[in-house]
């Protein structure tokens, strides 16, 4: 579960230099033999500066990054590639200086950054110089960059502390698809549904990291849902308890009162603001839920709506900051660029409205265990979000 940050990040003053050429006039005699030597008639103007040219400022911001900026405004060549050069090829660039706000942050040992100038959003990677990965652009006439439709496997291993993460039981799964429109959907998948094995053999879906890692884990929803996944990120108990605290807890607004089974109350009716023991817990109880492991998967779900809630309501310029603090506390296939448009698609719709289901199944028995047989209507979900958005 990915939720966000709202920490800020330390602010340095960026100083940048204009400037001017000194300009000379010389005045000159109407008589054209005089001109060619100096008299007691010519005169001299003092210096004066040249008007300065347009800059990007943006308090906080590197001024190598401010330099990018500069030509996505002003003009020249952008640091691009791909359809985001294409797209900015086409901008109609201005001639006044402009005020940028953003942020910037580390994902992966990559530095990262988001950068807003009214509704215009921009979205950077440092990779030895900075490079424009995304956004959109309506002061500059330029919509947002074809960004392909993803389905993220959002992993939530029961590791404890000092557990390897990616051989403990993949406890929460939930599949979550992106389109061009933002987030489209959130499905989860009971820990007990009973599937095919990428490594071979049947069991319950959670023994697939067991067995083969999280490219196991991957694969196995894959072909048990029929669901290309594109991407994943996973956290254990530690990464999950980390990445609440960092952002200073989760808000949540609950429909109803819940205990735990070690009888402390989760949440409370309406509004909660969940620290990283009640949001684990909220994440794992299933006993006092009615529907067992569905409620479960169903909060889990939840979880992951809320922290795109809060992270709309943080703004597109604290994105990179959030981003960095997430970071230390999860793994991922995701590249920076990947993951900045991803996470900035929260901004495209209204995340409080994205559907979140869990897939429905029978309860039976396989190997004298308990489990979850997935049916028709579970393929029907499936085949639901692999185009990145459930009711489309």
């Amino acid at each position: 579960m990915v939720p966000p940050s709202r920490d800020s990040l330390p602010r340095r003053q960026v100083l940048l230099g204009l400037l001017a050429a000194p300009l000379t006039l010389a005045a000159c005699s109407k008589d054209a033999k005089k001109a060619a030597a100096p008299s007691s008639s010519s005169t001299t103007t003092a210096s004066a500066p040249a008007p300065s040219r347009p800059r990007v400022a943006g308090k906080g911001l590197p001024a190598d990054l401010l330099a990018v900026m500069n030509t996505v405004y002003l003009g020249g060549k952008v640091p691009a590639s791909g359809v985001v050069a294409t797209a900015l090829a086409k901008r109609k660039t201005g001639k006044k200086a402009l005020t940028v706000t953003g942020t910037t942050g580390s994902w992966k040992g990559l530095a990262v950054a988001s950068v807003v100038q009214g509704k215009d959003v921009t979205l950077l990677v440092k990779d030895g110089k900075w490079q424009v990965v995304g956004g959109w652009w309506p002061s500059l006439k330029v919509a947002r960059p074809p960004f392909p439709t993803m389905r993220v496997l959002a992993i939530g291993s029961d590791a404890r502390t000092a557990q390897p993460v990616e051989k403990c039981r993949g406890d929460a799964l939930h599949i979550i698809g992106v389109d061009s429109k933002g987030v489209g959907g959130i499905v989860g998948i009971p820990r007990d549904s009973w599937v095919p094995l990428s490594s071979g053999g049947t069991a319950k879906v959670n023994a697939a990291l067991v067995f083969g890692g999280v490219k196991g884990q991957v694969a196995t929803v894959a072909k048990a849902s029929g669901v290309p996944i594109d991407g994943y990120v996973i956290a254990g108990f530690k990464g999950f308890r980390g990445m609440v605290s960092a952002i200073g807890g989760i808000a949540y607004v609950a429909d109803k009162a819940l205990q735990s089974v070690d009888h402390f109350q989760i949440v409370h009716r309406g509004s909660n603001l969940l620290d990283a023991k009640h949001a684990l817990a909220f994440a794992r109880e299933r006993k006092h839920l009615p529907n067992g492991d569905f409620g479960r998967s169903a909060h889990q779900g939840e979880l992951i709506r809320a922290g795109a809630v809060m992270a709309r309501k943080a703004g597109p310029a604290r994105l990179a900051a959030l981003l960095g603090k997430m970071s230390p506390h999860l793994a991922t296939d995701l590249s920076p660029s990947e993951v900045l448009n991803l996470s900035a698609s929260v901004f495209l719709g209204n995340p409080a409205s994205t559907r979140n289901t869990v897939v429905a199944g029978a309860i039976g028995t396989r190997d004298q265990q308990s489990v979850v047989l997935l049916g028709p209507a579970a393929n029907r979900t499936f085949a639901d979000i692999r185009n990145g958005r459930l009711g489309a």
